[in-house]
């Protein structure tokens, strides 16, 4: 819970009683503008070198170390008896074969923001230019089931009532993992962006050092390895190796996963108010 976590850094501003704040990337620039967290020494991080480029913060201050990547969750067996290509691009969902079947989370979610930045991307625009954006969600809406508001879409695949929808691929790898159910990924060809957590060492920690050691460590390949195992999330590491079965699921073509855009969060922060009063008015409400 980033927003929880981050009251807590203000409230202990004066008395740090946290060493390392883990918090989604978004929440992370907020943290730093309101000087909540420390630059690490990277001399001290050797796993540093080791990181996906947009894990590893040029400041210094905090490193990503769980990948979620956006993109493309579909049940191939519904796709397949419907006669529906696997969808390979953002404008896909907007495939009138799928009326009522795709599910997208509600504004309020912060992966929907996101998702307009990416179908701007797919359409001409960027984050900066998000009419393009506003305009292929408006073709994407007829063929929504629900704007869900649990950023939890796997009901909507159980029950049947979607085939498609707008997720990650660790969650998605995740709950194949847990379930067995038939799911699978897909990164757009227009490619993606990483939500990540981070971890960050806090302003004025008591353990300072103990704290990068304790992040140089989450960030390194055997911690990552391990959590691709049990958590099912993407390593933000390039030297840790994938389970097995994780390709299997995550089924694009090679190398669309690594075509990865950066997002800026703090223009999107900004931007965010006026995205949902428009999108409320434009495409949830009518």
């Amino acid at each position: 819970n980033s927003p929880g976590t981050i009251a807590k850094l203000q409230a202990q501003k004066d008395d740090p009683q946290i060493d390392v704040a883990c918090i989604d990337d978004g929440p992370l620039v907020q943290a730093k503008g309101m000087g909540l967290v420390q630059a690490t020494d990277p001399a001290k991080m050797p796993n540093l070198a080791e990181l996906q480029e947009v894990s590893a913060f040029k400041d210094h201050i905090g490193a990503g170390w769980g990948l979620f990547r956006f993109g493309i969750a579909f049940n191939p067996d519904d796709l397949a008896k419907k006669g529906i290509a696997v969808p390979n691009s953002w404008n896909d969902l907007a495939n009138p074969a799928l009326k009522g079947h795709v599910v997208v989370n509600s504004i309020s979610i912060s992966y929907t923001p996101i998702l307009l930045t990416m179908l701007a991307r797919a359409n001409g625009g960027d984050e900066r230019n998000i009419d393009p954006g506003f305009a292929a969600m408006a073709k994407i809406k007829p063929n929504v089931f629900t704007f869900d508001t649990t950023a939890d879409i796997t009901p909507y695949f159980q029950q049947g009532e979607a085939w498609v929808g707008v997720w990650t691929d660790s969650e998605a790898y995740s709950y194949v993992q847990r379930t067995k159910f038939p799911l699978k990924f897909a990164f757009p060809k227009e490619g993606t962006t990483a939500i990540q957590t981070t971890a960050a060492v806090v302003k004025g920690a008591k353990h300072a050092d103990l704290a990068e050691k304790f992040i140089n460590y989450l960030i390194g390949r055997e911690a990552q390895e391990l959590m691709a195992n049990k958590l099912g999330w993407m390593p933000a590491n390039k030297m840790a190796k994938l389970p097995s079965d994780m390709a299997a699921i995550i089924a694009s073509p090679p190398g669309s996963g690594d075509n990865m855009v950066n997002m800026d969060w703090t223009y999107l922060a900004e931007q965010r108010p006026a995205w949902v009063e428009r999108w409320n008015k434009e495409i949830e409400s009518q």
